[in-house]
């Protein structure tokens, strides 16, 4: 990975002294599974949750590989802490003004659900009022805005769709958290302290200034991060923070005195099984960072000249994130495995480390499956009737600018 010169402490430099404090509220990451507020405010200082707000708006504006190594660094330390690195961006589709006007009284912690339309949305004059509740909404306890994707109906209470295509219509909007109600009912196998539980609004109004009227990703801003879902990388980055975690605390465990009468403890770390299994390890954690960082490295050159990047270059941003979290899986089962029954034992770390990798490679972005969407496109990118999967949320959204009329003032 190369290094560019700043004007600032790299961010990994910035979170690696804030290991001590993650490592010893574990116990209450889990219990309570939502994240403690000393974190959140620390994830906030250091600049982890302004990574990707616009420099305009007084952000980061980073490269994507500066903050995909800190996201790793952060996930190798929590899994949940990783996890909510990669919402907690400081991105926005909201207006430029009214940005500014958010920025001078609060931070901008936002937390909410595109991948699901489970809102209902209605023009009003000035914006939207919307209704509906969405499940999996990771980080929403600390959020101070939060986002639902809803389909937009007319007058007549019916969908809206598009004349191009037939779909539904999708808007998605920044509520304040003060009028949206937050369920803790997150209880998920890991990542449990992401407070990944529903969100609901009743009859909420959303100002025009703060709604994604497009349908597909939009920004308001010069920064190449707008161009792209780049947030999307940390799956990549989150799942090797997880895999490096779990070879060092198999090799930990390695070095730990055997219990009298343990023959397999004693013998842990000096089987050639064992040797096999890290050297693959090692091997699985650097090919797959490797493909993440060219891939994002040649996505991020390439939306430094253009509105929109490379159709192709979003497919291969897909296909990395999938392929690198099914290696890390592997990588995590291949330490839990080698460890013994020591891994299932709640409390120890290789336990989390394994229910956090479960839980985040089960994500719909970056099930096995989802390789369709990189194989559809390589198999008929040459042929008259191209793709028609949007590869970053799977469901078929090309711009509609024949919709225009749908919002005007």
């Amino acid at each position: 990975m190369s290094v560019e010169p700043l004007d600032r402490p790299r961010l990994i430099e910035s979170v690696r002294p804030l290991e001590p404090m993650i490592l010893a509220a574990e116990a209450t990451i889990e219990d309570e599974r939502r994240m403690p507020a000393e974190i959140t405010d620390a994830l906030y200082e250091t600049g982890m949750y302004r990574a990707f707000l616009p420099a305009e708006l007084g952000g980061l504006d980073v490269h994507p590989l500066e903050w995909l190594e800190a996201v790793e660094e952060l996930s190798r330390m929590n899994g949940s802490v990783g996890w909510l690195c990669m919402l907690h961006t400081g991105s926005t589709w909201a207006q430029p003004e009214a940005m500014r006007e958010i920025l001078k009284t609060e931070r901008w912690i936002t937390a909410g659900n595109v991948g699901r339309a489970s809102g209902i949305a209605r023009k009003v004059e000035g914006g939207y009022m919307v209704t509906g509740k969405w499940p999996f909404c990771s980080g929403s306890p600390e959020a101070t805005y939060l986002y639902g994707r809803s389909v937009l109906h007319g007058e007549d209470g019916e969908p809206l769709t598009s004349p191009r295509d037939g779909l539904p219509y999708y808007i998605s909007g920044y509520i304040p958290a003060k009028d949206v109600q937050v369920h803790n009912n997150w209880n998920g196998l890991g990542l449990r302290g992401t407070g990944s539980g529903d969100i609901t609004v009743e009859e909420v109004f959303m100002p025009r200034e703060m709604v994604n009227e497009s349908g597909i990703w939009t920004h308001h801003y010069a920064s190449p991060l707008m161009r792209a879902n780049f947030n999307l990388a940390a799956h990549a980055a989150h799942a090797l923070g997880l895999a490096v975690a779990a070879l060092e605390e198999f090799k930990k465990t390695t070095l730990m005195r055997a219990r009298r009468g343990s023959f397999r403890q004693a013998r842990l770390g000096k089987e050639q099984t064992n040797y096999i299994a890290v050297g693959k390890a090692d091997a699985k954690i650097r090919s797959a960072r490797l493909f993440m960082q060219d891939v994002i490295a040649r996505a991020y050159e390439n939306a430094k000249t253009q509105t929109h990047i490379d159709y192709e270059l979003r497919v291969l941003m897909h296909e990395v994130n999938v392929h690198v979290v099914s290696e890390a899986r592997q990588v995590v089962e291949l330490m839990f495995k080698e460890i013994g029954a020591v891994g299932t034992v709640k409390g120890l770390r290789m336990e989390r480390i394994f229910r956090d990798m479960m839980t985040a490679s089960q994500h719909a972005i970056v099930i096995e499956s989802s390789y369709d969407r990189a194989g559809q496109y390589w198999l008929t990118k040459d042929q008259e009737e191209g793709p028609i999967l949007d590869v970053e949320f799977g469901y078929v959204r090309p711009p509609h600018p024949q919709n225009s009329h749908l919002f005007d003032k």
